[in-house]
């Protein structure tokens, strides 16, 4: 009787080696051996492009002084890449198989914590980060708006975050004025975004229906919470009619008001036939801060 074949993960693990996890044979080995089902619902596409991950490390660029959050470790890749370079290492999943495969594929790496918790809870003040602790994962894309608003509004928010996000999410929340969603307004009135660089369903195993994007997010100047907050109350409801204009949006806004729907605007010196997605976020300032004046007025 001929001996069962070992997996080749499984031989480099047993052998000590480092297990290449851009292989999808690896991953398939390490993802048999701790029981997981890829769940697409989970977002469980692994990477497995070395380019792409080089792409993310380079984006990041962790030093030995770094720690870093990784959010949807999966079963290590990026994890192992992260922890070559940073001090410290907190891998977090939802899936406990992931978590189980994760601690296999980073064993020989005492610099890597592995945790099961959800991103759009865990506290990153309770894993202890100091000032200019650093994020990064593949985020399932059901939940990246989520996810993304929790680090960028944090009370110390990362230095960096380098993601992954489905492409049409990139693209927007990169995107000069004239394209802007809510979510465009939420986060870069904390913070800059950077679209990096592209990457094909391809890279990842097993391919999702969709393009993505590696991203670069930092925090920006912080401007009075109390305007943001103002701003995103605004914005809500026009963006729910963006492709009608700032003079019918700005009417419903105040409950109809035509009237001070004009006024606001001319007092904010902003055109009343443009759109949402065009305004600048000083102009968005500019406008709630002109709104607000109305409902005064109006009372």
């Amino acid at each position: 009787m001929q001996p069962a074949r070992v997996p080749e993960g499984v031989r480099a693990e047993r052998a000590g080696r480092s297990l290449d996890l851009t292989d999808a044979r690896t991953l398939t080995a390490v993802a048999r051996r701790v029981g997981l089902r890829r769940d697409t619902s989970l977002g469980q596409h692994f990477l497995v492009d070395r380019e792409v991950l080089d792409a993310i490390i380079e984006a990041l660029d962790p030093g030995p002084d770094s720690e870093v959050l990784e959010i949807g470790c999966g079963l290590g890749t990026l994890t192992g890449a992260l922890a070559a370079r940073a001090r410290r290492v907190v891998a977090i999943d939802i899936d406990p198989a992931c978590v189980a495969g994760t601690e296999i594929t980073q064993r020989a790496n005492p610099n890597v914590t592995v945790l099961e918790a959800d991103a759009r809870t865990v506290d990153p003040a309770a894993l202890a980060f100091t000032a200019g602790w650093l994020a990064t994962g593949n985020l399932p894309y059901q939940l990246t708006g989520l996810v993304l608003m929790r680090l960028v509004e944090a009370e110390q928010p990362p230095a960096r975050t380098v993601v992954l996000v489905q492409r049409e999410v990139a693209a927007r929340l990169a995107a000069g004025p004239g394209d802007w969603s809510l979510a465009t307004v939420a986060i870069r009135s904390l913070a800059d975004v950077e679209r990096i660089l592209d990457v094909p369903p391809t890279a990842f195993d097993p391919p999702p229906a969709v393009h993505s994007s590696i991203i670069r997010i930092v925090p920006s100047a912080k401007g009075d919470p109390a305007i943001r907050e103002s701003m995103l109350a605004l914005a809500k409801p026009l963006f729910q009619s963006r492709r009608k204009t700032l003079r019918n949006g700005v009417s419903r806004a105040l409950g109809g008001d035509v009237a001070g729907a004009a006024s606001a605007l001319t007092n904010a010196g902003i055109d009343p036939g443009r759109r949402p997605g065009t305004l600048r976020l000083d102009e968005w300032a500019l406008l709630a801060r002109a709104v607000a004046e109305v409902r005064v007025v109006t009372r």
